[in-house]
């Protein structure tokens, strides 16, 4: 008789968990409704706002797909992690309805004018201390903001700081504004040119940004040096490669691009070199062109195990020398709900826009592209917009993009060491979480990832930890220094001085996570990250600072070298154009992280859907660069959608005039859990091309696709289990 009711209590606990977790859903997916009704009735106030809010409804149902798929396939505590996850976004995206409801009418509040405070708008003038003057008098005074009237405002950089042109810091609720006309001109195209820190619903909007010059110096391969080691370029555009900014740059970056011209006789008809003129590398950094006579200079390049140049690069390819910096022209730093909107750039020696841990920004119908007055269409060498650990992502739509050197979007979270351990509390640096955002990233912090040192470090389901309490805290460093002036990375000298506080962050988690390899003694920024080859610490990876919400939709992009490396927990990338120029096109890369431990690249809930892509016959969507255990589905790339988008191969191949060539797959994967390739069109009007599908250790669904073209067999390899395909 025990037994029995035993066995039925049992079964009805059974059941009550089931209905529990088949109704979550339900009740998160009322919320998300009642969250979208609420945010349409902002749209006569806040358009994008509301835009934002509805996009992310295809976020919301690859969340509720990944719950179903983790709590079939994969595993409880997974599947509870994923809700908990979803859960969050909803809450947070309650929570910043009502915050952008509460915003203040900043048109109401009054602007004042620039030139009251000085400006000339005559393009001569220094006009950047009259507009900080102005910046500085509305902030004081409560008013919404700062005009800018038509006109020419040339901006020179601080000469104290010599950071920016114009500094904000802790400023809340401003409007920049200018009119049709409004022209700002950057003295120097070294940015950044509007450095924003631990700001709050500050807005640029209605102007155009240039420079006086471009940055870059191109021209065509003709000969090479002497010793053969270097390439004679005969210049034809841009500034002389002789150009002091070249000097004054972070990285004198090179990169090859085709001869032949698109159309409008300005855009590289391919944004790499064809295969059979660029013979090995696309790109180089950190040398200097010197002049050999008339317009011809030179360039070492780097030549591996080829014995001369030319086994590296043929004549007849195009170099371009670009000024890189790694600022943006707008740099924000800390600061939440900030936008940028109508608001034009050119001649931006480094990123577009720079969002560091930063919340909700938004960049809207602005433009980017090379200057008309270009010979050659080089716009910027860096990347269009850049963020790194933002807890929740923001709204990028009805940009236009063109002509960048480098990616589109680089989007990532971090990972850093741990310092030092007691059972189930471990000690993180403050690096990621400033001082000023501690209370409020504080209660963030619901998860963490467990990554072994370099021996192994694989992210997995079984290394997730709960956050039970996050807190700042102050470690005394012991006495025992590494020794900075005499160590390099893998030789560890130390040093004896006294003890001092080192501000960290302690973490409670749920369970003892065994004992960690730490940084400790040495617990100071500049000491774990010098000596990272030599120490192997464990890591942890930050999974809540992962731009969580974030839409791409309805833009334009065009005519870059830009790869879109879209990551994070629930991204949508939706309705895009992309004309593209450059092989590789979307990254998803799992595992993969730069040593410095800055970018973190685990996608996770992503979509993909309705987009329309242009581009030469290459692979589109690459997803073999993961880091995974074959037989430990656990640490494959998981919840990737792929859905609607039409892709057409028609413009110039990559590797054309090559007599033999090997014809790439337009999809490839390897380790990835819960892939869905479905309802898409892939054109390709041309001759024979590759594999449709090159695929290995996945699981997923592949249906629905037309394959329009003369595609070979599809590649399966081991580990692959595909449902409903078609």
């Amino acid at each position: 008789m025990i037994l029995k009711l035993l066995y039925t209590f049992a079964l009805y606990a059974a059941c009550i968990s089931v209905i529990h977790a088949a109704s979550l859903p339900e009740n998160l997916g009322k919320r998300v409704a009642q969250l979208e009704a609420q945010a349409e009735t902002m749209r006569i106030t806040d358009s994008d706002f509301a835009d934002w809010v509805k996009k992310q409804s295809s976020i919301h149902a690859a969340y509720r797909k990944a719950y179903e798929y983790d709590l079939k396939y994969a595993s409880a505590p997974e599947a509870e992690s994923l809700l908990l996850e979803w859960e969050n976004l909803i809450k947070r995206m309650e929570d910043e309805l009502n915050v952008f409801r509460a915003m203040p009418d900043l048109d109401a509040r009054g602007f004042v004018n620039v030139t009251d405070f000085g400006a000339k708008a005559d393009g001569m003038t220094d006009d950047a201390a009259a507009i900080q003057k102005a910046i500085d008098f509305a902030v004081a005074n409560g008013k919404g903001g700062v005009f800018l009237p038509k006109g020419r405002y040339l901006l020179k950089r601080n000469q104290k700081t010599r950071v920016a042109a114009i500094r904000l810091r802790n400023v809340k609720n401003l409007k920049i504004t200018g009119e049709e006309g409004t022209v700002l001109v950057m003295e120097s195209n070294k940015p950044p040119f509007f450095h924003m820190t631990e700001c709050e619903n500050v807005r640029f909007e209605n102007f155009h940004v240039t420079a006086l010059k471009p940055i870059f110096s191109t021209g065509i391969i003709v000969d090479y040096t002497a010793d053969g080691k270097g390439i004679v370029m005969r210049h034809d555009g841009g500034v002389l490669p002789s150009d002091q900014q070249f000097d004054e740059c972070e990285m004198p970056n090179f990169r090859t691009y085709d001869a032949n011209l698109a159309e409008d006789g300005k855009t590289p008809i391919l944004y790499t070199g064809p295969s059979h003129i660029r013979r090995r590398i696309a790109t180089w950094n950190f040398q200097r062109m010197k002049h050999v006579k008339d317009d011809l200079y030179s360039v070492q390049v780097p030549m591996g195990k080829a014995k001369h140049a030319s086994e590296v690069f043929g004549k007849g390819l195009r170099l371009v020398h670009f000024a890189r910096n790694h600022w943006a022209a707008f740099t924000w730093m800390h600061s939440n709900r900030c936008r940028i909107k109508r608001v034009s750039l050119d001649r931006v020696g480094g990123l577009v826009i720079r969002n560091n841990q930063g919340d909700a920004m938004f960049v809207t119908d602005c433009t980017v592209a090379a200057a008309p007055e270009e010979k050659f269409s080089f716009s910027t060498c860096a990347d269009f917009y850049y963020t790194r650990t933002a807890s929740l992502g923001g709204f990028i739509g009805r940009n236009i993009v063109r002509n960048l050197g480098d990616d589109l979007f680089n989007m990532h979270s971090a990972m850093t060491p741990v310092l030092l351990q007691e059972k189930n509390v471990i000690y993180l640096p403050e690096h990621y979480i400033p001082e000023q955002r501690l209370s409020e990233k504080m209660h963030r912090l619901h998860a963490v990832d467990i990554v072994p040192h370099y021996g192994d470090r694989l992210v997995n389901a079984s290394r997730r930890y709960r956050v039970l309490s996050a807190e700042k805290v102050v470690l005394q460093h012991p006495a025992t220094y590494l020794d900075l002036r005499n160590s390099n990375d893998r030789k560890i000298v130390t040093l004896e001085k006294a003890e001092s506080p080192v501000p960290a962050i302690k973490l409670v988690l749920d369970r003892d996570p065994g004992t960690l390899e730490c940084a400790s003694p040495f617990l100071t920024h500049q000491e774990y990250s010098k000596i990272r080859n030599a120490k192997k610490y464990d890591l942890v990876h930050l999974v809540d600072l992962y731009s969580q919400g974030q839409v791409i939709a309805e833009n334009y992009f065009a005519d870059t070298v830009g790869r879109c490396w879209i990551a994070g927990s629930g991204v949508v990338l939706k309705n895009n154009v992309f004309n593209m120029r450059y092989p590789h096109f979307f990254y998803c890369s799992w595992n993969y992280y730069i040593p410095t431990w800055d970018e973190a690249f685990y996608p996770h809930v992503v979509t993909y859907e309705g987009n329309c892509v242009r581009m030469p016959e290459y692979t589109t969507f690459c997803m073999e660069q993961t880091k995974y255990k074959p037989d430990d589905p656990s640490t494959w790339m998981r919840h990737i959608y792929i859905l609607n988008n039409r892709l057409i191969f028609d413009l110039t191949s990559f590797n054309y005039a090559q007599k033999k060539f090997t014809h790439l797959p337009l999809f490839e994967a390897r380790g990835v859990a819960d892939l869905e390739l479905i309802g898409n069109t892939f054109l390709l009007p041309g001759e024979d091309a590759g594999p449709r599908l090159v695929l290995q250790d996945v699981t997923g669904i592949v249906k629905d696709n037309k394959y329009l073209g003369r595609w070979t067999a599809d590649v399966i390899g081991k580990n692959v289990s595909l449902h409903d395909k078609k």
